[in-house]
């Protein structure tokens, strides 16, 4: 099974924290979809026979589409590959995008799980992200998506945010649980160079939470959800009734996916490719049929890396069997020396023969992680 990720990269305003690749340039709409068209049919034979499982259309912010250009895109894509029967075909949104009109054309349009940018319920905290949307456009937004027929959402949220306190993070929870949603992903601010909030904090403007804090509000995050009735099940994704997202666990376990449009990457495990991030260099080589991207034949120690990284965020975590079956002796022999002091600390565990990280190890993980990378002296 195999996933496919179209980047659409306009936003109508770019949001303080946000590192992702983004133009404001909505003068080139027209001639980037006609682009991600022509990339979309002359890579079509890329997944031969596989069947592709899910669809997302991330960015950027791809609910500045109109309801036909999505629906257009999602035909195209099935015209160009073998989609499965039940694939889920996800759409990131911002809230003050999904007007009922809106929704109600969306779903016509195959579109059958919305991923909604929420960030916050604090109309404090949404002005100080730049976000367009306030906090009861947020709620309102989740309840007419659910009227108009789309019964699997998943919610973005943020925590660590400069100035949150315990309680506002504990209201934060208590609003999106209220809503009932399936899914709800919680990510800590990150402050990513060249974002308005890192400017910020170099120039002393705003101020880092305390680690304490931070980890308190992780706590509280998994505490209230896991009570809720949700699973967690990746460091920042938590769901009930098994409704995980699919497009993001082949990330996680190593499918195949295919990446279109600017800064989109592809993966097949033995290579990566990566298109060109800027929109008007993408536009011309699509334009001239030049070359718009870049790619890396992955190594064994980039294949042992890629395994670590992305299967311990999971509950699923590191399997011992993986390991040995599908990587030379030295990184299975390296992974289970350098996981020991983790696992006498209580931050990782070994049970049934997986690798798995504790509360405390998954808040911790990016340490854990860089010390479990295989690197060649």
């Amino acid at each position: 099974m195999a996933g496919i990720y179209i980047h659409i990269p306009f936003c109508r305003t770019k949001c303080h924290y946000c590192d992702f690749y983004k133009s404001t340039d909505f003068g080139a709409k027209y001639d980037f979809l006609m682009a991600l068209g022509k990339e979309i049919s002359s890579r079509k034979g890329e997944l031969g026979y596989e069947l592709v499982e899910s669809v997302y259309f991330g960015g950027g912010t791809p609910s500045v589409l109109q309801a036909g250009e999505i629906h257009d895109l999602i035909e195209l894509i099935r015209s160009a590959f073998i989609l499965r029967e039940d694939a889920e075909i996800t759409l990131e949104a911002n809230p003050d995008d999904l007007t009922e009109g809106f929704l109600h054309d969306l779903s016509k349009t195959g579109i059958n799980r919305l991923s909604i940018g929420i960030q916050s319920f604090n109309d404090r905290d949404l002005k100080a992200m730049n976000r367009r949307h306030n906090a009861e456009q947020a709620v309102n937004c989740v309840k007419n998506a659910i009227q108009a027929g789309f019964l699997n959402i998943s919610i973005d949220l943020i925590y660590g945010l400069p100035g949150q306190s315990l309680s506002d993070w504990e209201m934060n929870l208590k609003q999106a649980v209220s809503l009932e949603t399936d899914h709800i992903s919680a990510y800590h601010l990150t402050y990513h160079k060249g974002t308005v909030f890192y400017t910020y904090l170099k120039a002393g403007k705003i101020a880092e939470i305390p680690d304490e804090l931070s980890f308190d509000q992780f706590k509280l995050l998994k505490h209230r959800l896991e009570e809720s009735g949700y699973e967690h099940y990746e460091i920042s994704n938590f769901a009930r009734n098994g409704k995980y997202s699919r497009h993001n666990r082949s990330y996680w376990e190593r499918k195949n996916y295919l990446g279109f449009g600017p800064s989109a990457h592809s993966y097949d495990r033995l290579t990566r490719r990566w298109n060109v991030s800027g929109l008007r260099k993408y536009l011309l080589a699509l334009e001239n049929n030049g070359t718009y991207w870049n790619n890396e034949i992955l190594s064994p120690q980039d294949q042992y890396n890629d395994y670590m990284i992305t299967s311990l965020r999971t509950k699923w975590g590191i399997s011992d069997t993986c390991l040995t079956d599908d990587f030379a002796e030295r990184f299975g022999q390296y992974f289970r020396q350098e996981a020991e002091p983790f696992i006498a600390a209580g931050q990782m565990h070994l049970s049934g023969g997986s690798y798995t990280l504790s509360d405390e190890g998954l808040f911790i993980s990016d340490k854990i992680m860089e010390k479990l990378l295989y690197v060649e002296e």
